[in-house]
């Protein structure tokens, strides 16, 4: 079943906000973003104390309701250098579509990963389990294209063309205990056009004006140490990304309305699981039904990811403790208001759709 916001609720949870809402500065400013931000940024780690625990990833995901298919892509490397004797290059795919999701990637020495420091054109050298590339066309046009295979069998050539503009949401912010644990996030493509193909054992579709985001991280932190809840929208005029560190006090929460950019960092924000499901297989708890609550002096933003359907990632690293992460697809729900010169509140628009979340957690199961 499919959940809605309904005007009742959303006036409910308008006023819940304001009885809790702590106003802070007033919107933040974007910085400016180049093509070379998303590019690789290994170049500035290398030959530190802590290289080894270098990771970047460039992450796609999309919305295709013609066909019924949402889908996930992620081109990523660990410890380039090898320094841990534990690197691993990697490529990702899960897709969501009639008869249940499907996950398969390719996981490979980190020797077959290459990139530029010029602009995102990556490259994971195919191998038996596949391999991909990312493209740049120019700086609003991407193409991805790879095939991983195992359990199934999955290929894509799809072009990604940014329909918003770029956002360096955190610039080497610190994520964990430590004080070299740093990230970085930069949301290059808040939403995107799609066009192109994807396979999935055999059966193809064929997309064409599909809902796409697209965005890139890296840094040094300790793998399973440093946990996040993120989450993604894109609608029509609207778009939302959140990327929190529950751990610290650090996040950040953007919602673009209308070509205006707010953004908010803690205590601006807060995150609230309401509903949770249990992984038998993983031994942990996840969210089902999450809440963000966002304010400051001028925008107040509300709202609600109901999970649809969730896909447990274990990269296979030779740890005790692994990473887990909870890839869903989600139906969202919210509101955005802002504040009218007079002081009142008026109501900008309401949304509801299909997004995006994660939720990030350890494990101590044995790889499959």
């Amino acid at each position: 079943m499919r959940l809605r916001a309904s005007p009742v609720g959303i006036l409910f949870f308008f006023f819940f906000l304001l009885c809790l809402a702590r106003w802070a500065p007033a919107d933040g400013v974007a910085s400016p973003v180049t093509r070379q931000d998303d590019a690789y940024h290994f170049a500035s780690f290398a030959g530190g104390a802590h290289e080894g625990n270098f990771a970047e990833w460039w992450y796609f995901n999309l919305v295709d309701p013609d066909h019924g298919v949402n889908a996930v892509f992620a081109y990523s490397v660990i410890d380039p250098a090898n320094k841990t004797q534990l690197g691993m290059a990697s490529v990702l795919a899960v897709v969501y579509a009639a008869g249940g999701p499907v996950q398969q990637g390719a996981y490979l020495p980190p020797d077959s990963f290459a990139a530029s420091p010029e602009q995102a054109d990556v490259s994971v050298a195919e191998g038996p389990a596949g391999g991909g590339r990312i493209e740049v066309i120019d700086d609003g046009r991407y193409r991805i294209t790879g095939t991983v295979a195992g359990t199934h069998r999955v290929a894509w050539s799809l072009v990604y063309t940014r329909r918003s503009p770029p956002w360096l949401a955190a610039d080497e912010r610190r994520v964990g205990w430590l004080p070299w644990e740093v990230m970085s996030w930069l949301v290059y493509m808040p939403s995107a056009s799609v066009s192109g193909s994807i396979t999935v054992d055999g059966r193809r579709y064929r997309l064409r004006g599909a809902r796409g985001y697209h965005d890139h991280n890296w840094g040094e932190w300790i793998p399973g140490l440093v946990t996040w809840n993120w989450a993604q929208y894109g609608g029509p005029g609207i778009r939302v990304a959140v990327g929190d560190f529950p751990n610290v006090a650090e996040g950040a929460v953007g919602v673009d309305f209308e070509g205006r950019r707010t953004v908010f960092e803690k205590p601006q924000y807060s995150i609230t699981h309401s509903d949770w499901a249990f992984d038998l297989v993983n031994q942990q708890w996840f969210p089902t039904t999450s809440w963000l609550w966002a304010a400051n002096q001028t925008t107040i933003l509300a709202v609600r990811f109901h999970v649809q359907e969730t896909v447990p990632i274990v990269p296979p690293l030779n740890f005790p403790i692994r990473p887990l992460v909870y890839e869903q697809t989600a139906d969202v729900a919210g509101a955005l208001w802002e504040r009218t010169p007079p002081g009142d509140w008026r109501l900008l628009t309401t949304f509801a759709d299909t997004g995006f979340k994660e939720y990030t957690s350890v494990t101590v199961a044995s790889p499959p």
